[in-house]
């Protein structure tokens, strides 16, 4: 997926809340592929695009129904 220059990225807080999980959880998925990657800017510091994670949640949403 690209992303346009205009994606708004997220923090973990944001991300956890938007699909409601835990930080562990977060982490297990990203690890194993299930859940997209987030963009590293230092050591401590990650975020996520909207974009990507709004997809992830479109998809999820299609395979539940």
């Amino acid at each position: 997926m690209t992303s346009t220059s205009t994606d708004q990225m997220l923090t973990r807080k944001e991300v956890e809340k938007m699909i409601h999980v835990s930080c562990a959880t977060l982490y297990r998925w990203v690890e194993s592929g299930i859940f997209p990657s987030p963009v590293r800017y230092t050591a401590r510091c990650v975020r996520w695009r909207q974009s990507e994670v709004q997809n992830w949640l479109n998809q999820s949403a299609q395979v539940a129904a």
